[in-house]
């Protein structure tokens, strides 16, 4: 008889045991991060936005209130305001979800989906341009105008 097709069984079964081991190891390992120092934690934990809850008021003749859940600073004059953005007047209600506001010209703009209402008006577009203090607004991209008696 050849003693190469001769194998032992035990030899066999343990070489098959520690091939299933060094795979199951190595599967685990590779799904396991171990990168759990203080600085991942903490980045984790702090905030990712530079404002909590800004609200101001545009200078105008009219006191036009600005507000939104976070907001961060672009430069020395532009701040991006973020997630559940109001801007209201006494005479105007307007709401998106982002807008960036240039403090030194009093300006806004945003790119998002927007809802202005007003007395009897509801203007729905992709985005707005607030200029000269608050007094003129552009709607830009597509834009529904429902007009209520």
């Amino acid at each position: 008889m050849n003693k190469l097709l001769h194998v032992s069984k035990k030899l066999l079964l343990s070489t098959l045991f520690g091939i299933i081991l060094i795979f199951i190891v190595t599967t685990i390992l590779k799904n396991t991060n171990f990168s759990s120092n203080d600085e991942t934690l903490n980045k984790s934990k702090e905030p990712n936005f530079d404002i909590i809850n800004p609200s101001f008021t545009i200078n105008n003749e009219q006191k036009i209130s600005v507000k939104a859940k976070r907001g961060n600073f672009i430069s020395d004059h532009k701040i991006l305001l973020e997630n559940n953005v109001i801007i209201k007047s006494s005479k105007f209600k307007l709401k998106t979800s982002k807008m960036t506001f240039n403090q030194s010209s009093q300006t806004a703009e945003s790119k998002e989906v927007s809802r202005f209402q007003s007395k009897g008006t509801i203007i729905t577009s992709e985005g707005f341009e607030i200029t000269e203090n608050g007094n003129i607004i552009f709607f830009n991209g597509k834009t529904k105008l429902n007009l209520n008696k």
